[in-house]
């Protein structure tokens, strides 16, 4: 009995293990349907958006091809048009060269009783016309030999005058360097006259006695109300005064028509020093050892 038992339970074990392999490969052909059956899904997917693709690149075609088809009617159109005009003109040139070959068989007509016309007036004319011509070129020989003696003569007149241009050239440049040594000298002596009592005998002292008011005076510089108009002269020498004292020596630097400014070159005292409403005077040439 125990041995029957044992039989019975291998027996069941071998079932067991018999029906464990159909379930397992129940469940695998089951995977392998769905696994198949899901690409077979993707698959008609996917050939359906290459189908609507195609679809789509159909119409655009058939858009693109309508597109050609009107613009290649068009050009069609023109095409016959320009061809009509093409036949229009052809058809005018051929009327417009029978017209001209009518004309020139009337002109050959009629040119043809001029022939012995044409003979007489090559002996008549012609020769008479080359005769004129020859005595032309005589005279136009002659003429150009006339001008080119003329255009030799103000040749030489050109070179007569471009000596004397140097010439004056030379002279006025010269003047300028005399002017230029004459102002220089000028105004070395209007800088230096009120040092020499030998120039200022010549020439008076420092130009003429002239008074003046100071305007305004800043620093070292001051303006008076006197200028060229009034015989104010370049390097003059004027004293300022208050009250009659003198209080500084000023040197005239630039002139002006109604003004000139002048730089102070000396003070009496440091303390006191040029202002507006000041009288100025021409310096004498003693004036600066008294300081009056």
């Amino acid at each position: 009995m125990h041995v029957i038992t044992k039989v019975l339970i291998i027996v069941n074990l071998v079932l067991c293990l018999i029906l464990s392999q159909y379930v397992w490969v129940a469940l695998a052909g089951n995977v392998q349907w769905r696994e198949k059956y899901e690409f077979e899904v993707n698959a008609r997917h996917q050939d359906k958006a290459a189908l609507e693709d195609a679809y789509a690149r159909l119409l655009a075609q058939r858009a693109t091809n309508a597109e050609r088809t009107s613009q290649n009617s068009a050009e069609v159109a023109a095409l016959n048009a320009t061809k009509q005009a093409l036949e229009a003109w052809k058809l005018e040139a051929n009327l417009a060269a029978a017209d001209a070959q009518r004309a020139a068989d009337d002109l050959l007509a009629a040119t043809q009783p001029f022939t012995p016309i044409s003979r007489g007036y090559d002996q008549d004319v012609v020769q008479k016309l080359q005769g004129t011509v020859e005595q032309l070129s005589d005279r136009k020989s002659a003429l150009f030999r006339q001008r080119g003696e003329a255009l030799w003569s103000v040749a030489q007149a050109q070179n007569v005058y471009a000596e004397k241009n140097e010439q004056f050239r030379r002279v006025e440049y010269h003047h300028f360097l005399l002017q230029e040594e004459h102002e220089r000298r000028m105004d070395t002596q209007a800088r230096y006259r009120w040092l020499r009592p030998d120039i200022q005998k010549d020439l008076g002292d420092n130009g003429p006695v002239i008074f003046a008011n100071v305007n305004w005076a800043v620093g070292n510089s001051l303006q008076l109300n006197k200028g060229k108009r009034d015989g104010v002269e370049l390097y003059q020498k004027y004293t300022i005064m208050r009250n009659g004292s003198t209080i500084a020596v000023v040197n005239v630097v630039e002139v002006q028509n109604e003004t000139c400014e002048c730089l102070i070159e000396d003070l009496v005292s440091n303390s006191v020093r040029p202002q507006k409403g000041d009288e100025a005077v021409t310096r004498l040439f003693m004036a600066r050892l008294t300081r009056r």
